[in-house]
């Protein structure tokens, strides 16, 4: 970022954001506070903001670098107090939900609760809502009869179909959604239709089989079958959606919902955001729910810490529905549960693309309420993390990977966890996503692609040979990569790797690339709850008063995660706590 400071002989008067390429709603908190706050006490002393603390570092060291240029001392006004902040914090009160955690699944379970004629507070730690919605994709996974209408059923995919159909039964549940696939299969086959096969079921059986078959088929189900529901409420509650129903990658399937016009979850939470103040939710920032408050075997509020530090208690008339998110943050708990599951190596030195605020929280606090955890070891690491920050998309249709040899070594439609291992097996443990220009264009404006290669977030040549050469890999590897590539795509059969998803070739320049290194992207595991978000105790009964979605609860996902089936849940759950809460007695 650019940042202009003026100064008279003896005092900082202004600070100015003049430029900056940081994430919208996340850094906003820091843009809009930290320069008045060092005006206002002379001081570069100010707290980072919670939840946008490089974009705060970012402000406060362009301001000293400024300082230094001035003349002044840096040191000096480093160790000037900066007050202290006093805001209008939440204060001990009743209501009918009180929602814990500001994501995707606390927003809309709080606008569901609010819509359902309940009274809501949501209550979020950071400075800012979003969570872990605002960073992804904004991919939402879900059949439609309607936008998957010109998707291709191809021979590769009928193939994937019978294969799932023919594995053995692991369970009765698995057996009953078998059959039910396959009378819908058998049903596709004699209509004559050639558009893509998709139903509940399907995404239900595929969701399963990705996670091992370890995940609860019974909510499996409930999520795939009100996954199309939630589309339309968020489209009734502001959400745009692409007409375009593609693959994100891990999703292993063309039934991927994208927000537009940007491909971000900024779109899902800023439209949530807008409908709950409008349908009277309270939103209380930088407050952070420490326990539940139990009373007799019912939860019936929570003790919270308010934005000033005091303590206060919300007591919930219907229930608290904890959706804090996963543990992908807390280093220390995910070293410790890795070890019960996936056992990815070093998974302590690794990075994560979630939000600072994915500590385990609501984990913690179920659990001493005697919540059941399930899952626990199961943790995902996402393939696509940017070296560099920058991105084009998250689809893998039109997209190849290859390592610093040039050259492709795995599937790119395959399971998330197939692709980090593949990934990590590789040179410095990095890969390029190469794409053409028909295929950046497609979900990018011309400008953001320029202003991303100008940072050199992104790297652009007009030929394969001269993008080889940017980004260091043998140009004549890469050349006989993509053709072979586009030699497949015309094919439409499954390639030595089993990629079985193709679309376009890549072929028409300029040609992008964007560099990824694996990181801990998701935890599968969490509270245990049952279809209606309900939270069960270790004996598998209901606890009274306390329910839960998103990332926070576990069983649902098995081993691993399919890619663009997290908003779905977060979304599909949390409106269902909501209701479910709203009609509590």
């Amino acid at each position: 970022m650019k940042v202009s400071v003026t100064f008279t002989a003896d005092a900082i008067e202004k600070v100015e954001i003049v430029e900056h390429a940081e994430t919208g709603g996340i850094s906003d908190p820091a843009i809009e506070t930290i320069p008045g706050a060092i005006v206002e006490y002379q001081s570069l002393g100010v707290d980072a903001v919670s939840g946008a603390t490089l974009t705060s570092e970012a402000i406060l060291n362009a301001v000293a670098d400024c300082v230094t240029q001035a003349g002044g001392d840096v040191e000096a006004l480093k160790a000037a107090p900066a007050g202290e902040k006093t805001v209008e914090g939440l204060q001990s009160t009743t209501v009918d939900v009180l929602v814990v955690g500001g994501g995707g699944a606390g927003l809309s379970a709080a606008l569901s609760a609010a819509q359902n004629g309940a009274s809501v507070i949501l209550v979020e730690k950071l400075a800012a809502l979003g969570g872990n919605t605002f960073r992804c994709g904004g991919a939402f996974n879900t059949y439609d009869p309607e936008g998957q209408a010109s998707n291709p059923m191809t021979e590769s995919l009928s193939t994937t179909v019978e294969n799932l159909l023919a594995h053995e039964d692991v369970s009765e549940e698995h057996a009953a959604l078998k059959a039910d696939v396959q009378k819908q299969w058998d049903e596709y086959k004699t209509s004559g239709r050639t558009n893509l096969f998709d139903s509940p079921e399907w995404h239900a059986l595929q969701t399963l089989d990705a996670g091992d078959y370890l995940g609860n088929v019974s909510q499996i189900r409930t999520l795939t079958t009100n996954t199309l529901d939630t589309l339309h409420w968020l489209t009734e509650n502001g959400v745009n959606w692409s007409d375009e129903v593609s693959t994100v990658v891990g999703a292993l399937w063309n039934r991927s919902h994208q927000t537009t016009p940007d491909a971000s979850g900024a779109q899902i939470v800023a439209a949530l955001e807008n409908a709950a103040r409008a349908a009277n939710v309270q939103i209380f920032l930088d407050t952070k729910a420490e326990s539940l408050v139990n009373s007799n075997g019912k939860v019936t509020g929570a003790v919270l810490t308010n934005a000033n530090g005091e303590s206060v208690t919300v007591t919930a008339n219907k229930g608290v529905i904890l959706a804090t998110g996963g543990f992908a943050a807390n280093v220390e708990m995910r070293t410790k549960y890795n070890e019960e599951g996936n056992k990815w190596e070093n998974i302590d030195k690794l990075g994560t693309n979630n939000t600072p605020g994915a500590t385990g929280d609501g984990i913690t606090m179920g659990l001493g309420v005697d919540a059941n955890l399930v899952g626990m070891g199961w943790i995902q690491l996402m393939p696509l993390n940017s070296v560099s920050g920058g991105g084009i998309s998250g689809y893998v249709n039109s997209t190849a990977f290859v390592n610093q040899e040039g050259k492709r070594y795995v599937a790119e439609d395959g399971r998330r966890d197939v692709l980090a291992a593949g990934a990590l097996a590789q040179t410095n443990q990095t890969f390029y996503g190469i794409c053409d220009n028909k295929e950046a264009t497609l979900r990018m404006a011309q400008a953001a692609l320029d202003g991303q290669v100008a940072y050199g977030m992104i790297s652009r040549g007009e030929t394969l040979a001269e993008l080889a050469g940017i980004i260091g890999v043998p140009a004549d590897a890469l050349e006989a990569t993509i053709a072979e590539f586009n030699d497949l795509v015309k094919a439409g059969k499954p390639d030595e790797f089993g990629r079985t998803l193709w679309e376009n070739t890549i072929e028409e320049g300029p040609f992008y690339a964007v560099a990824f290194t694996p990181c801990v992207h998701h935890t599968m595991g969490g509270l245990e709850i049952n279809g209606s978000a309900q939270v069960l105790n270790t004996s598998g009964e209901v606890i009274e008063g306390l329910y839960a979605a998103g990332e926070v609860t576990g069983g649902i996902h098995g081993t691993n995660r399919v890619g663009g089936n997290a908003v779905p849940d977060a979304l599909t759950f949390g409106k269902i706590a909501g209701a479910t809460a709203a009609a509590a007695k």
